[in-house]
């Protein structure tokens, strides 16, 4: 199990890391400081072969004799430092540093077998060419070198060859005591490394245990859990971004939320919207069906309400089928120039005989010269009638409703009454369907009314804002753009 976690993949890659980071470094150091050992033995030893062979040639004769030369390879194992072979023009070993010997080198000796290297050396000497051999001795136990130079007369022939033979002193153990430091230094460093691949995986692995915490609880519909994760790498990133989707979600459930509790306002709303005319036009067919009114006067008058409920249905039903529309943006608009005050006066005029039932007068007063607005003429009109048509519904009796219009940037359209206002608290929620502030009085009104009409501005491109206080009337402030002279 543990090895499936990533703490013990992040732990284990950063070990064979530094394992091989460490053995390769160890290697190439142990060959560079091989190879600068044997160069630098085999460039001493050259320059002392080639002493050693300018002396011979200087003290050869034509006919091969040199003198005191059994006094000098006595001294040739200290002055070389390597044991001494001189080997005549045919290849024949003639004399070992350190044995006795005549004075010719025509005499014949034993002076000890060569090593096995010497041969291809001595092949290649006697061609004139200088030769290195490297090679590991067993009876040294060390890496060796024969090196062999040639021995040439006044007239560069080739009269002899001199050949070097030695252990390079003290590079095994060397390299042994190398290889000794390396492997605890190894060691060392991966007790280290494992260290801190345990450190460092901590600290990579708690911020993604965190996520995979927050990432559960999201799960099981926990959108305010948050991963805490303050970090400016790409850990960091990710945490925010499930800390964004967790917001976003948040936001997307309170808005479901808002929409089930909508929708469940609204079948109740209907419901009750529908019961009561309902339930009116019911006990009205009851009364008539069994025959208990029999005055012909009250029966017109139940046929009365009844007809009177049943129009209030329709217009309940059409209205909810106009919002429905809006909403949906299914509504086709017919946009034209349309005169605002000339529109208002003949609304104002068809709405005056609903206002002399409760005398109410409607005074309009209008800038001259005001611009036409793009939009569409009937639809313009039924926001106009709905504002005008509360204002008169929600007015005492022999009060007065203003229409003003004013052009500013925009074209601006005032609706003042005089009636019973809106309480503060109660603003917020005159645009939502079936809400109706006149909870303590009947109204005749269905709640539909201001929802259609905020739609019907925005159609318009235009927008609207109420102003109102309990017992102070209300105010409908309604902003429509204008067509400038080159636009129309």
């Amino acid at each position: 199990m543990f090895k499936k976690r990533i703490a013990f993949k992040l732990t284990l890659g950063f070990v064979v890391i530094v394992l091989i980071s460490m053995l390769t470094i160890g290697l190439v150091f142990i060959n560079i400081f091989r190879q600068y050992a044997f160069d630098s033995r085999q460039k001493i030893m050259l320059e002392r072969a080639h002493n050693i062979s300018e002396v011979l040639s200087e003290n050869l004769q034509s006919n091969g004799q040199m003198r005191g030369f059994g006094g000098f390879m006595r001294f040739l194992d200290t002055m070389a430092e390597a044991k001494v072979w001189i080997i005549d023009r045919q290849g024949n070993p003639v004399a070992l540093s350190g044995m006795g010997m005549g004075t010719g080198m025509a005499h014949t000796l034993s002076p000890g077998p060569l090593p096995e290297a010497a041969e291809n050396v001595i092949q290649d000497v006697l061609s004139g060419k200088e030769s290195v051999s490297e090679s590991f001795s067993n009876v040294y136990n060390e890496a060796t070198l024969t090196i062999g130079v040639p021995i040439l007369d006044s007239d560069k022939n080739v009269i002899g060859s001199v050949l070097l033979h030695a252990p390079i002193t003290g590079i095994t153990g060397a390299l042994n005591k190398t290889i000794s430091i390396l492997s605890v230094s190894l060691l060392i460093a991966l007790l280290i490394a494992v260290g801190l691949g345990i450190f460092y995986s901590i600290i990579f692995t708690r911020p993604l245990k965190t996520m995979n915490r927050t990432a559960l609880e999201m799960a099981r519909g926990n959108y305010n859990a948050r991963t805490g994760i303050n970090r400016q790498d790409e850990i960091g990133q990710l945490g925010d971004s499930l800390d964004l989707l967790a917001s976003e979600l948040s936001e997307a459930t309170e808005e479901i939320n808002k929409l089930e509790q909508v929708r469940r306002d609204f079948v109740a709303n209907v419901s009750h919207e529908f019961r009561t005319p309902l339930t009116v036009i019911r006990g009205s067919l009851e009364a008539l069906s069994d025959g208990t009114i029999e005055d012909t006067e009250d029966i017109k008058r139940f046929y009365q309400r009844m007809l009177s409920e049943t129009r209030g249905l329709e217009r309940l039903v059409s209205d909810l089928l106009e919002l429905s529309r809006l909403q949906s943006g299914k509504i086709t608009i017919h946009k034209e120039h349309v005169h605002i005050p000339s529109l208002l006066s003949d609304i104002i005029k068809s709405m005056q005989t609903i206002a002399d039932k409760k005398e109410i007068q409607i005074d309009f007063i209008t800038d001259d010269n005001v611009p036409p607005v793009l939009g569409d003429y009937d639809r313009l009109r039924q926001l106009f009638v709905i504002f005008i048509d509360n204002a008169i519904k929600y007015s005492p009796d022999k009060t007065i409703v203003t229409v003003t219009t004013h052009v500013k940037d925009s074209l601006e359209i005032l609706i003042q009454d005089q009636g019973y206002g809106i309480a503060v608290e109660e603003l917020p929620y005159v645009w939502d369907r079936f809400y109706k502030t006149d909870k303590s009085r009947k109204s005749s009104g269905t709640g539909l009314g201001l929802a259609i009409a905020k739609h019907l501005i925005k159609l318009n491109g235009g927008s609207v804002e109420l102003k109102s206080a309990a017992g102070k009337g209300t105010t409908i402030e309604i902003q429509l753009p204008v067509q400038n002279v080159d636009e129309q």
